[in-house]
């Protein structure tokens, strides 16, 4: 196996998805509650990836979670996500409205030298260049970044590729432009100091909390025990219990059946394999205990649960901008 990289964060944590193309990974992603299973509050689940993401929380109030650090937000604001941030995001509200660019800071960076590719890409393509974690509607920049924001979803919006949950693009005129604006971005911020150069620190116990999250999302088709957890996390059950709880908010088993019972509510959604088929999929290996754990959490039974689901036209993200 090759040595990581200084400031690099192991490839087998990082969130196995490409976001947009290979040949320009960037890529743009919308939430509204129409995209959102019937009986489930807003959630995007921790995860973590390299390339940087830019947040425009538009309607309503927010918990964001930043390497164990937990905001309460209200809208209209940005959310900057760093590259390698373990980051969760949580809405109670039904009315949410969240959009995001996520983009490889490699995008932005020119063959040929000059002070601002010395100063501003370069630091941010090695990951020594950090955004600001916030911007709200109160400060000076934030208008001209939301102009900026909008512009890059009125080019998503005109071409409307969409492939699952994100939208990409294929006109060189149009990627042309989105590099403009995410330019004039940096730029802005970098203009209100807002902008820090550091020297990347890992935590820690952020690192340890990504290699359980990742265990559990590569593992949890198969049965899990909290002493398998624990000893991975190098812990006794009863502190890792705590860590874990104290870090999200709830127990590793809790989440563990979290995690399942929402891949089994979207396999309900958007395929017609029978129940107990998503009941294995999903990670249950129990019928009843499935059935019991699914009506907990969404008042349905998986059959209807999947009915309302059809009545109330959830098209599994393939929504236009």
């Amino acid at each position: 196996m090759a040595e990581e990289k200084k400031g690099q964060f192991p490839s087998s944590l990082k969130e196995a998805r490409q976001h947009g193309s290979f040949s320009f990974p960037c890529a743009f992603y919308q939430a509204v509650p129409e995209t959102n299973p019937p009986g489930f509050p807003f959630t995007v689940k921790h995860h973590w990836h390299e390339p940087v993401e830019i947040i425009y929380l538009e309607q309503d109030s927010y918990q964001v979670d930043i390497n164990m650090t937990l905001t309460h937000l209200k809208s209209p604001c940005f959310c900057f996500i760093n590259s390698g941030e373990l980051h969760a995001l949580t809405s109670d509200s039904e009315q949410y409205q969240e959009q995001a660019v996520v983009f490889s800071p490699d995008l932005l960076t020119f063959a040929a030298p000059d002070p601002a590719q010395e100063q501003f890409l370069l630091p941010l393509s090695e990951h020594k260049l950090s955004f600001p974690s916030f911007l709200g509607s109160d400060h000076p920049a934030f208008s001209e970044v939301q102009q900026e924001f909008f512009r890059i979803r009125s080019i998503f919006s005109r071409e409307n590729r969409s492939c699952l949950d994100q939208f990409t693009i294929e006109s060189p005129v149009s990627q042309l432009r989105i590099k403009a604006a995410l330019l004039s971005i940096l730029g802005i911020l970098a203009e209100y100091d807002l902008l820090t150069l550091n020297d990347p620190v890992h935590n820690p116990r952020v690192e340890l909390l990504k290699t359980v999250i990742s265990y559990i999302r590569q593992n949890y088709q198969r049965p899990l025990s909290l002493g398998e957890l624990a000893a991975l996390a190098g812990m006794n059950e009863q502190y890792f219990c705590r860590f874990f709880k104290k870090a999200l908010g709830k127990t590793p088993i809790s989440y563990i059946n979290d995690f399942r019972i929402r891949h089994a509510a979207t396999l309900l959604c958007t395929t017609e394999l029978p129940v107990t088929e998503v009941c294995l999929e999903s990670g249950f290996n129990n019928l009843g205990h499935f059935m019991k754990e699914f009506k907990k959490a969404t008042q349905f039974t998986p059959l209807q649960f999947r009915r309302q689901s059809m009545t109330e036209t959830f098209p599994d993200n393939k929504h236009s901008l």
